[in-house]
């Protein structure tokens, strides 16, 4: 293909350990990459994947697709507006069943099912963590039985920004399969449903009266229940995309207008070094070998 066509960009969603030398076989073709997540298996893999863009003057971007859904971007224009008030913590939550649909390749990964999942909890944890690199304070895992489905049952890792903490929990063998993340502010904190893109704004609260209770539960319904309106006739109508419409937009943009890409490779280097360290941590290993 890259031989006898002239491309302009690849879009790699191949299995993650060929992320690396695919792209970088596109990029010395001088051929434009949106990548998938995860960027690749190891920080290395990605320094040589950004250096090769740079080297042939061209672009790399990073499938991070939930920093551009509508809850996520509605919280991240609240947070730039000084709404939120101070950042305290952000929290990532998953639980996955096995019953779902499973790539035949996730055994291949460290964790299993975690190394292809934990990056968008990972890139949302370092975009409310910033400004700055979080720290990795404590990374743990819990193993099941070899007959399980997924042999990395659940993985917690805590991790410290420059004023708030994180805490990211990812749970494998669930009841059902739920995405969730959080972001606590002095002033206000949110609720997002990642799964169904939805969004619930906290207000200030104060002497946790009944009347006060009862107003921010129905407060509450009254979000869920718009957020559910909205959400499922996107669904019904095949556009509700989790941020992929606006991400490829802004690579396109990028490539016809200049400028930078809207996840750039460093922005997924950084993510992957802590994915890897998280690892590290844990001890997580692949359970078998990439084929």
């Amino acid at each position: 293909m890259l031989a006898n066509e002239s491309l302009d960009a690849v879009s790699i969603c191949t299995p993650p350990w060929l992320h690396a030398p695919q792209t970088i076989e596109a990029l010395e073709a001088d051929v434009n990459v949106l990548v998938e997540k995860p960027m690749a298996m190891t920080a290395e893999d990605c320094r040589r994947m950004c250096d090769t863009a740079s080297r042939r003057g061209r672009t790399i971007a990073v499938s991070h697709n939930f920093l551009f859904s509508r809850a996520v971007a509605e919280v991240s224009r609240r947070i730039a507006a000084g709404r939120a008030g101070r950042l305290e913590s952000v929290v990532g939550f998953q639980m996955s069943t096995p019953r779902r649909r499973l790539p035949e390749w996730y055994d291949a990964l460290p964790g299993q099912l975690f190394f292809d999942e934990a990056p968008h909890l990972t890139y949302l944890s370092r975009r409310f963590l910033g400004p700055g690199e979080p720290e990795l304070v404590h990374a743990s895992a819990v193993r099941g039985d070899t007959h399980e489905v997924q042999r990395t049952q659940n993985v917690v890792a805590v991790l410290k920004g420059t004023a708030a903490m994180g805490v990211m929990t990812m749970t494998f063998n669930a009841s059902r399969a739920e995405w969730g993340f959080a972001i606590v502010g002095s002033r206000e904190s949110y609720l997002i449903d990642l799964f169904r893109d939805q969004l619930v704004v906290l207000g200030l609260g104060g002497a946790h009266t009944a009347s006060e209770v009862l107003r921010q539960t129905l407060g509450a319904i009254g979000q869920i229940t718009a957020g559910a309106v909205a959400s499922g006739s996107l669904y019904a109508s095949g556009r509700l995309l989790y941020g992929h419409r606006e991400l490829v937009d802004g690579f396109v943009q990028t490539l016809l207008k200049g400028g930078p890409p809207p996840v750039s490779g460093e922005e997924g280097l950084r993510t992957i070094a802590l994915l890897e360290a998280i690892c590290r941590e844990a001890e997580l290993t692949p359970s078998s070998r990439p084929v």
